[in-house]
């Protein structure tokens, strides 16, 4: 058995049924499932019988949630002038925390690169002041759901805030929460870290989750990034969250691979892949499902 735990986004199938989604995980061996929320699980659009139908499928797949992510749709803006436009980020965030409560989702990640940017003309001092009044609204939300709210660290080719671990740990401090996370994804690490082990060690215990792919931002195994010290450093910090797959093709005209049966394919070979990552660095099988 390994000590980690895997999952994958439903959004690496593209926008197919959930349920089908959810089979195909657990017919894999799979721990988790990352829900992507714009494709599968919208609040505004996913009722009270809906939430109990989804938790309860997937209590009997034997398939936990890892996190919810992907939950800003557009014209979101952290960093806007109008407090009223800043207020509407954090109803949405505040609508997902309530349904990570009711799917028992341990964590929300807050990707969306471009919600939280700072703007040309805006003083970056204010900027950054904004996006922490936005999450540390949301945190208290959390605090008392017992939901983690997690700042996911993004390249510098899709945001000019939060683009590494150390950048999230020091607006996650600021907002003082212990709601408040770090979110890794290695594929933006492998952009961002002068070395990936070391802001895994800097991140710590404030690291909740972690995005685990490729440079190609496929399996592992596919491109150049070197994963054996990144499992090491999360061994050496304790690091209890998901190894969560996001897998990502061509986006942003086609963020999925082309057919349901290549997604598949991807899901499996990922598994595979990592299963034997982490039984090479354990020295055991690797794997984490009987």
């Amino acid at each position: 058995m390994s000590d980690f735990r895997i999952s994958i986004c439903s959004g690496s199938y593209g926008r197919a049924d959930l349920f089908t989604i959810v089979d195909r995980v657990a017919a894999h061996g799979y721990d988790g499932v990352e829900i992507t929320v714009m494709y599968h699980a919208d609040p505004a659009e996913t009722s009270p019988q809906r939430r109990r139908d989804i938790r309860r499928h997937l209590e009997e797949s034997g398939v936990a949630i890892s996190a919810l992510h992907f939950i800003f749709g557009p014209s979101l803006k952290m960093t806007a002038d109008e407090p009223s436009d800043r207020a509407r980020v954090t109803q949405q965030i505040d609508s997902v925390v309530d349904l990570a409560h009711d799917l028992q989702a341990p964590i929300v990640v807050i990707g969306g690169g471009g919600v939280r940017a700072v703007p040309a003309g805006l003083d970056r001092d204010t900027g950054e002041k904004r996006v922490i009044e936005v999450l540390a609204n949301s945190a208290r939300r959390g605090e008392g759901l017992g939901v983690g709210i997690g700042l996911e660290a993004i390249n510098r080719y899709e945001t000019n805030l939060g683009c590494t671990l150390g950048d999230c740990k020091r607006l996650v401090q600021a907002t003082g929460s212990r709601a408040m996370k770090i979110v890794g994804d290695t594929f933006h690490m492998n952009i961002e870290e002068a070395s990936m082990p070391d802001a895994i060690v800097d991140a710590g215990p404030l690291l909740g989750h972690l995005q685990i792919e490729d440079s190609h931002r496929l399996s592992p195994g596919g491109g150049h990034i070197h994963f054996p010290p990144i499992i090491e450093a999360l061994r050496r910090i304790g690091y209890q969250g998901f190894l969560s797959f996001e897998f990502f093709w061509i986006a942003p005209e086609l963020p999925y691979l082309p057919t349901f049966e290549a997604c598949d394919a991807e899901a499996a070979r990922g598994l595979k892949a990592l299963r034997a990552l982490l039984g090479a660095a354990s020295g055991g099988a690797g794997r984490t499902r009987p």
